[in-house]
């Protein structure tokens, strides 16, 4: 990303000043001369790798050759004018440890900052990020074939797309979510072809529908591949015909053509519903076919393009990305020109100062000759161009292929899973009401999906396993759906009691739980922030499963209502009361609606 985000740690402030302070008090050359500006300092503050040594730490290594001292050495003086300083408020102490200068911060002051924020919601309404000016992003994802089975691995797309567009929002971002449907291509005159040769019928309903497009597809593959070499060609020339009459705009195929594209189009946005992503418009491939040859015509004009063989492209060799074609010698365009015609698209049209994509490893190389293409067109928007590159969803067996009739359709994972939380949920059929059990169950399933999905680095594998995500242990969504719920039963059993939770008295908050809960609650907003910064919501997954780990581990050593003469029972249910909001902003941000019971 072309430039960084801000977020305001008051604690990072005061230390900052504090080690600037010091510096100047202690040693005679000036911060220039130390070759480290305020805000450097304030920047090489982080948290050290393990909790125990400190919640902050800052290296002193930078400041060992100007000042002919050990780094140790320069964090001791450091340390004993940090110390001998009454004004600090957040600073505790220090201490130092190969070379880090190390704080450990105010309990007190910490809890009596976050939590009246928490209670108020104003952690979560203002987070207070200084962002780009560049504000309005668009986020393509999705982007499925029609006449192809929508897929688990399909499902990876949404999942990342649909939180990075909340995570956007979140951030303060005019974000504009879009879908580029793939309505045209060999696959589908090869379906197309294959229907009306066999004289397939409508099923009726909208999945024997799909199902039955993919196996007409998946038949049109193999009854091509199982010829001998006279018999194929004639077939590809059958198929041939039928993509030229797709593009003509008329006859039978393209009346064929527009009634299964209906078909696909109901199937996707009821998958998209249930999935509860949105989108603000739909692209569609077929509608970039007349734009993409303007395009070729208009920059082959000015001198970018070039022709070479009969085909229209430019090198891109000085970005080591080889010769990038954007229209064939037979006159036919190619996917990237048809994402340079959407690319000024979306540019004119809709404004976009940053362009995210994203779109499954395979297609790197694509984007970077695209991106590329786009800076020598003259585009500036194409700096602010990102691929957001995941890689596939595997079953056990191996890779999902649609061609080959192995692709495991999302519906059935979707009913299987379903089916799974069904009978967990047997047990409430006397307390809820089918409606509210059907409702947890979605809820729970979503949860699994989703953070099953959005839990793995982007850049690696998934091995979908159903059972695995939907375990009550371990890093999966039902595990966060448990401890969301259990916080929620404890303050329920409280306001039965008569006790409710009490945003004062912070002194009572000791317990070394207590405090690691505070540092997630206060660390939330950098970690969604970074996640936005990085297109990266694995960190957001990452945060929240330590977060309701700790919270657990709270609940299991801290006795919160068995005591009710505790004076420190209230502020205690506060701290619950604020790990449930935050953890239910969290999920919110993942796409994960909570459940309030379970």
């Amino acid at each position: 990303m072309t430039e960084k985000f801000h977020c305001p740690d008051v604690a990072v402030a005061e230390m900052s000043q504090a080690i600037e302070l010091a510096l100047q008090s202690a040693f005679p050359q000036s911060l220039a001369e130390l070759g480290m500006s305020a805000s450097e300092i304030a920047a090489s503050i982080s948290q050290p790798p393990q909790r125990e040594w400190g919640d902050y730490a800052f290296p002193c290594f930078r400041f060992a050759k100007p000042l002919k001292k050990s780094p140790d050495a320069v964090a001791e003086v450091l340390s004993s004018a940090i110390n001998a300083n009454p004004k600090n408020n957040w600073i505790e102490s220090t201490n130092i440890l190969k070379g880090f200068l190390n704080f450990k911060i105010r309990q007190k002051v910490l809890a009596t900052y976050i939590l009246p924020l928490l209670k108020s919601g104003a952690y979560f309404d203002k987070p207070g990020y200084a962002i780009p000016a560049k504000k309005n992003v668009m986020i393509e994802y999705s982007q499925p074939n029609t006449h192809k089975v929508f897929h688990i691995g399909h499902v990876r797309n949404v999942c990342l797309g649909d939180s990075l567009c909340r995570i956007y929002q979140y951030c303060g971002f005019n974000v504009m979510p879009v879908n580029y449907i793939g309505d045209e291509g060999t696959h589908i005159a090869e379906c197309l072809w294959y229907w009306v040769k066999h004289k397939l019928k409508d099923p009726g309903g909208e999945e024997e529908r799909v199902e039955a497009l993919e196996q007409a597809y998946v038949g049109a593959k193999k009854e091509v591949a199982e010829a001998d070499e006279t018999t194929k060609a004639k077939l590809l020339a059958e198929i041939g015909a039928v993509h030229h009459e797709l593009e003509a705009g008329k006859g039978e195929y393209y009346t064929k053509w527009l009634e299964t594209k209906a078909w696909c189009m109901e199937h996707f946005l009821n998958m998209y519903k249930w999935l509860d992503s949105r989108f603000d418009h739909y692209f569609f491939e077929s509608e970039m076919t007349e734009e993409s040859q303007q395009i070729v015509e208009e920059f082959l004009a000015k001198g970018v393009f070039k022709v070479d063989q009969g085909a229209v492209g430019l090198s891109l060799d000085d970005k080591d990305l080889g010769f990038c074609m954007l229209r064939k010698s037979n006159g036919a365009t190619l996917y990237a020109t048809k994402d340079l015609a959407l690319a000024r698209r979306k540019f004119d049209k809709y404004k976009v100062d940053r362009s995210i994509y994203v779109v499954a490893a395979e297609q790197n190389r694509h984007f970077q000759q695209v991106f590329a293409t786009l800076e020598r067109m003259g585009f500036p928007q194409a700096k602010d161009c990102y691929h957001l590159s995941y890689a596939f969803v595997r079953l056990p067996d191996g890779k999902m292929s649609t061609r080959k009739g192995s692709a495991v359709h999302f519906t059935l994972v979707r009913d299987e899973i379903l089916k799974e939380l069904g009978t967990y949920l047997e047990k409430y059929q006397d307390k809820w009401t089918t409606d509210e059990i059907a409702e947890a169950a979605h809820r729970l399933a979503l949860c699994a999906i989703r953070y099953g999905m959005l839990s793995t680095d982007p850049k690696k594998e998934i091995i979908f396993q159903i059972k695995d995500w939907l375990s009550f242990e371990g890093n999966t969504g039902p595990y966060l759906m448990y401890s969301y719920s259990r916080a929620q039963s404890v303050l329920r059993k409280a306001a039965d009691l008569g006790f409710k939770p009490k945003y004062d008295n912070f002194e009572l908050i000791v317990k070394d739980e207590e405090f690691a809960l505070l540092r997630y609650f206060y660390d939330f907003n950098k970690i969604v922030l970074q996640s936005c910064e990085n297109y990266y919501p694995t960190a957001l997954c990452g945060h929240l499963f330590n977060m309701s780990k700790e919270f657990n581990r709270y609940y299991a050593n801290v006795p919160i209502l068995k005591n009710p003469d505790d004076p420190a029972l209230q502020v205690r249910l506060a701290v619950i009361e604020s790990f449930g909001k935050t953890l239910a902003k969290g999920l919110s941000l993942l796409g994960i609606p909570t459940i309030e019971r379970m």
